[in-house]
Parts: structure tokens; sequence; C-alpha cells
């Protein structure tokens, strides 16, 4: 009994690829991307499907990337039609809006499309951020670089000198405060960290934010 078991075990772990899906399959999607907080649409906003193609090892899948398959844009009101065919080599079909640094998407712009060969619909709340220009007076600070982290995520680069003014533009929600952290090494494995409150603007337009950092700024991270 325990052989047949090992067995059995065996060939549910060995399991192989499924086939790909037939090739000009049609599927339908349409929808609006919208950001309801600031009530405006996201106009000329890219979307693009991207195919994949499952691997499966034992208890393990990995996707292969095969190729973007079609793409498109949101119109004026941030309404979006996308007609695409199967390719006949994939089986994993996901939909991707565009990365933008102007663009918080609370993890919804990426996601995987259920229904292959049907018609779907469906509408994307994102927010849209506004830039803002952080002027820092850097007053010698010790223990370069010095990190930028936002809630709304962005790559920014870290601050390499520690006297004069430096220039960064980030991007916030106009409509909330802004917290900015600053983060530095000071010693293996020990790190400060300042925080600075910015006020919500309630503006669309590029604004400057002047600051100082001076090194007593700094705490000691928990």
């Amino acid at each position: 009994m325990r052989k047949i078991c090992f067995i059995l075990l065996t060939g549910i772990l060995l399991s192989c690829d499924g086939d790909p899906i037939d090739k000009g399959v049609e599927t339908t999607i349409e929808g609006r991307i919208y950001d309801k907080q600031n009530d405006i649409p996201f106009d000329h906003l890219k979307i693009k499907i991207a195919e994949y193609k499952i691997h499966r090892s034992g208890i393990y899948t990995n996707r292969e990337f095969i190729q973007w398959i079609d793409s498109t844009y949101t119109d004026q009101y941030g309404e979006f039609y996308l007609k695409f065919e199967t390719s006949g080599r994939g089986d994993y079909y996901q939909f991707h809006v565009e990365d933008k640094p102007y663009i918080w998407d609370y993890h919804q712009s990426v996601f995987e499309i259920p229904y292959i060969g049907k018609s779907l619909s469906l509408d994307l709340d994102l927010l849209h951020l506004y830039p803002i220009n952080l002027v820092i007076e850097m007053k010698d600070i010790q223990h370069l670089p010095v990190s930028l982290n936002l809630r709304h995520y962005q790559d920014l680069e870290d601050i390499k000198t520690g006297s004069g003014t430096v220039e960064i533009n980030i991007y916030a929600d106009k409509n909330s405060d802004t917290e900015v952290k600053f983060r530095r090494k000071i010693a293996t494995s020990e790190y400060e960290q300042y925080s600075v409150i910015i006020p919500a603007t309630n503006i669309s337009e590029l604004i400057n934010y002047n600051l100082t950092l001076n090194n007593s700024d700094f705490k000691p991270t928990e």
C-alpha cells in the first residue's frame, strides 16, 4: 500500500507543463481608468498585454515571458478598448498599466486575465500624484549617502553630498500630507533617520518646498 501511495505522489510531483492555448483565440477588455479622489481621468495612458508560458517543476511553477502581445491607449475620458489574439505559444496572460512616476496604482495595475476567449469589463481607480521640488540645504551632513523614502514609493537617487543645496523632485498626493524619511548608515547594522512632513499642497502645479538638514536631526532607528 505504501509503495502505491509513493508512486501516486511521485506522479503528481513530476507533472509536466500544460499545452499552450490555441492560436487566434480572441479576448476583449474594455473599461475606464480614473482617479476618484481628484475626479480626473487618466488620458493617453498605455495598456499592454503580456503573454507567458507556465512551466512546472515538481511543486514549483515559473512564468516564461514570451512577448507583449498587444497594446492600446486610454482616450481623453480614461476609457479603453482592446482586442487581442493568442499566439499559440502561451497559456498565461497579464494586463499591465504603464508605469509612471505620477501614478500610484494601489497594486491594481498588473493582474492576471482570468478568462481567455471572453469579453471582460473593468474599471481601475488609480491616484494621480503631483510634483514637489525639494530644495534641501545640507549642513555638513556626515555618514553619506542619505536615502529618501516615501509612502508612495519612488525610485529616488541617494544624496551623496554633505554640504550646499540639493534639489530633488518627488511626487505626492496633493490632498494629503506627505512624509519624507531621510535615512543614513552610521555603522555596521546601525542606522539613523529623520522625518519631515510636507503639508498638503492642494494644487496641481510644481512647487518648491525648502528644508534644512542637520546632523542633529537624525535619530537612531529602532
